[in-house]
């Protein structure tokens, strides 16, 4: 789990997203507003909702392409429920929750790292 949320302001651009995710080596943004959570923002929505379209990505505004229904799951969960939702909702991306409060994103290459792992300690028995 990327346990440092990185932010972006929703109106910021899609290029200063995607250089903000590149720099932090992530693939997702919390988009907040002050204090205020408002959505989720991926390489993914970037991809299909600037490029694909070739709309320039220096005019095209986070608000305009972000996802504003953040899933999360709480933190005690178990990885396989935090799966569960991804793969129902059809998501890469699930932020983590502690007492309400957003404190890390897991990714679909977390759990692959995951799965890989308990497979690894199985066979190695």
């Amino acid at each position: 789990m990327d346990e440092k949320i990185v932010a972006v302001n929703p109106k910021a651009s899609a290029s200063d997203a995607a250089k903000l995710m590149l720099e932090n080596k992530i693939g997702s943004l919390i988009v907040k507003d002050n204090e205020i959570y408002l959505g989720i923002l991926t390489e993914g929505d970037i991809s299909k909702k600037v490029t694909a379209l070739e709309k320039n990505p220096n005019k095209v505004l986070i608000e305009d392409i972000m996802v504003k229904d953040i899933l999360a799951v709480e933190g005690r969960s178990t990885m396989r429920k935090a799966f569960l939702k991804m793969n129902h909702r059809k998501v890469r991306h699930i932020a983590v929750t502690e007492s309400g409060r957003y404190v890390g994103i897991l990714s679909i290459r977390d759990f692959a790292n995951y799965y890989s792992n308990r497979v690894n300690k199985r066979i190695k028995k």
